[in-house]
């Protein structure tokens, strides 16, 4: 019987360690419960380095990227996403229970997800510059499910996410605009709500520079969205965060010394190989 991913997963691990490859320059990322991220080429997860506490991944000039998002919890979950310190959107990706979908675009623009490098003077202060250059974070917010109550001959229903006061939480509405606490008590102020629109489903001297990328818009994408809404928690519960580098400053490790396509990652079994056989790229 064919093992199941998971416990193949597992194996190779096992066989690696057992060969004496030093386990702490990557992390073979096995999914768990928890909403969860990678980075994908052509729907290949890339292998995730450890540099320093960061997960990181290494691409070259211009090459667009996927982010592979996966919900194995058993509701509803809003992914919202982050490149280069910044959010893409005020929007996110909903993600149905075990639905997995790989996103090639940025949401507010049909133009796909692309690292683009440059060089700067390797300098302390350069260094705090770029520090969240090729960042790709990925948030994750959990469903509330709705509650109602009666109060007074009107029905409240809850969730929404009250701010404007120096208690903010959880706080009923109803249908005629009005809010108030959990426990009754009459508040002022304006009401924000979690409930938004989201989306379903120079020259330099070489000697002293550093190569260092930013993810930017790439070729038009075809993907497209569905409009969807939702109630979701206005706090993330889970993140990833993935650090994206050129690909000249990827560390040489002993098994890099085997070949890998260098559009989709995929190992190069036979030297007689002219084409990549998982995406057609010529070696």
């Amino acid at each position: 019987m064919a093992l199941s991913s998971f416990n193949r997963l597992q194996w190779d691990f096992k066989k690696l360690k057992s060969k004496g490859m030093k386990t702490s320059q990557k992390r073979l990322r096995v999914e768990d419960s928890r909403p969860q991220a990678w980075i994908a080429i052509h729907k290949n997860r890339q292998k995730t380095y450890k540099d320093g506490s960061e997960e990181t991944i290494y691409l070259k000039d211009g090459q667009e990227f996927q982010i592979e998002l996966y919900n194995p919890t058993q509701s509803p979950v809003l992914a919202k996403i982050r490149l280069n310190g910044n959010y893409i959107s005020d929007r996110g990706l909903i993600l149905d229970p075990g639905q997995r979908w790989f996103l090639d675009r940025h949401i507010d623009s049909d133009k796909r997800l692309m690292f683009d490098t440059y060089e700067v003077e390797n300098t302390e202060t350069n260094a705090k510059a770029i520090v969240k250059n090729g960042m790709v974070v990925v948030e994750f917010y959990p469903e509330i499910a709705k509650t109602s109550t009666n109060w007074g001959g009107i029905t409240w229903t809850t969730p929404s996410y009250y701010d404007g006061t120096s208690t903010p939480g959880i706080y009923y509405t109803n249908t005629l605009g009005n809010y108030t606490t959990p426990i009754g008590n009459s508040i002022s102020g304006s009401l924000t709500t979690s409930n938004a629109s989201a989306f379903y489903n120079c020259s330099l001297d070489a000697s002293n520079t550093i190569e260092t990328g930013r993810v930017k818009e790439g070729a038009k994408s075809d993907q497209t969205f569905v409009e969807g809404s939702g109630n979701f928690s206005s706090f993330y519960s889970w993140s990833d965060s993935i650090k994206v580098l050129p690909i000249s400053r990827k560390p040489m490790t002993s098994d890099e010394l085997r070949s890998y396509c260098h559009e989709c990652g995929t190992r190069v079994k036979k030297q007689s190989w002219k084409f990549c056989p998982n995406c057609g790229s010529k070696f």
